[in-house]
């Protein structure tokens, strides 16, 4: 019983710890970015110094590729794989037949990723 529970534990909470060490990360990057902000201001500069440097700051990104097919695969790959690992402990069937569903279909994102936007750079 210890088993199963744990099982579903770690396959419903390790997602969302994922999802919150993002949605951290992202914040701490805007936090970054107002606070050079608020520096140049207090330095002195104009407020049209200041969005110049943001525009600027914005047009010099690199550019990346498009990999949202393919995260979204491994992900939903990732998620198959946990719902083997609980239909397997608990013995439901229902549970495994999800999992071949969800590991074609995280196959089929990679497949259109590498078809469609394997070579496609964006800004």
């Amino acid at each position: 019983m210890w088993a199963g529970i744990v099982a579903l534990i770690l396959s419903i909470g390790g997602p969302v710890v994922l999802v919150i060490i993002l949605l951290m990360n992202r914040h701490r990057i805007a936090l970054l970015k107002y606070e050079r902000i608020h520096q140049a201001l207090e330095s002195g500069r104009s407020p049209e110094e200041v969005e110049r440097m943001i525009k600027m700051m914005e047009k010099t990104k690199i550019p990346r590729r498009r990999t949202g097919f393919f995260r979204t695969g491994f992900v939903v790959i990732g998620l198959s794989l946990s719902s083997l690992v609980v239909g397997l402990i608990i013995g439901v069937k229902a549970c495994l037949a999800a999992s071949g569903a969800g590991l074609v279909f995280g196959l089929a994102l990679i497949a259109v990723w590498y078809m469609i936007d394997r070579n496609t750079n964006t800004v």
